[in-house]
C-alpha cells in the first residue's frame, strides 16, 4: 500500500467520523425536548439509584469484597498474559512467515494480526 492510499483512507475515515458526530448531535437534540421521555428518564434514574445502593450493600459484605479483589487480580493477570501472547505470536509469525499455529496437541489455530495508529512518543 502506498502512502497516498493510507492518506486517502485516513481522510475518508475522518470525514465519516465527523459526519457521524454531527448526525448523533442532531438526533440527541431532537430527543431532549420530549416531555414524556424526560419523565421516564427521571423515574429510571431514581430506580437506578436504589439499585446501586442495594448492590453496594451486597458488594461490601466481606466475602464479596474478597471475590472482587481476587477478580481484579485475575483480570490484571489475564490482560498481561494476553499482551505477552500477542507479542509472542507476532514474533512467531515474523520468524515462521505463517499465520497458522499448531499446538502440542495437534490443534491448529490461525493467528489474527491487526494494526492501528497510536500517538508517536517524543524522544
Amino acid at each position: 500500500m502506498a502512502q497516498a492510499d493510507i492518506e486517502k483512507r485516513l481522510s475518508l475515515l475522518e470525514k465519516a467520523e465527523q459526519e457521524y458526530k454531527t448526525k448523533k448531535e442532531m438526533l440527541d437534540d431532537g430527543i431532549k425536548g420530549d416531555g414524556e421521555l424526560d419523565e421516564l428518564e427521571e423515574k429510571s434514574k431514581d430506580a437506578k439509584k436504589r439499585f446501586n445502593l442495594a448492590k453496594e450493600a451486597l458488594m461490601n459484605e466481606p466475602g464479596n469484597r474478597k471475590l472482587v479483589e481476587d477478580m481484579k487480580e485475575l483480570a490484571a493477570d489475564i490482560k498481561e498474559t494476553k499482551k505477552l501472547l500477542a507479542d509472542e505470536l507476532l514474533a512467531y509469525f515474523m520468524k515462521n512467515n505463517t499465520l497458522e499455529y499448531t499446538d502440542s496437541k495437534g490443534d491448529k489455530r490461525r493467528i489474527s494480526i491487526s494494526a492501528k495508529f497510536v500517538a508517536a512518543k517524543e524522544d
